[in-house]
């Protein structure tokens, strides 16, 4: 008597790390599932007769539920970092009018507030009449060496 030889294809069942990869990036459950799906079947794990491990939105945001409690229970993030500064855009834009070589020039400066967190204190902001990011970033760099 022969026995057939057997393929065992596992199961999986954990998806932490795709969980944790989609959240910062924004992907939706469903986009998610799609690339974790098509990700198992480009190693093998999914096939057209094996199709146990194909992976739904529910997986992904069960699975997601469970990564962000768990880090919302390590003291990781329950110990804050009280020196963090946050930088934002505002969007506010100062256009003052200028003359230069008898012509009318408008220049444009954009508005960067620098706050404090935890409790939101303004630091101050910064104008920058440049938008590349070198040049603000060394606007924002001369501000705070300069506090």
């Amino acid at each position: 008597m022969e026995s057939s030889p057997c393929t065992v294809t596992p199961v999986v069942t954990k998806f932490s790390a795709a969980a944790r990869t989609l959240d910062p990036f924004g992907i939706s459950d469903r986009a998610g599932a799609a690339i974790v799906s098509a990700a198992l079947q480009d190693v093998g794990i999914i096939s057209e007769s094996n199709v146990l491990n194909v992976v739904d939105r529910n997986k992904i945001q069960r699975e997601r539920t469970k990564v962000r409690s768990t880090l919302l229970s390590q003291s990781v993030i329950k110990e804050y970092d009280h020196d963090q500064f946050g930088l934002y855009f505002d969007g506010r834009k100062d256009r003052t009018l200028s003359m230069e070589d008898n012509r009318k020039k408008v220049i444009i400066e954009e508005h960067i507030s620098l706050i404090k967190e935890p409790g939101s204190d303004c630091i101050g902001h910064v104008s920058v009449n440049f938008r590349r990011a070198q040049i603000i970033g060394n606007h924002i760099y001369s501000f705070l060496v300069m506090c």
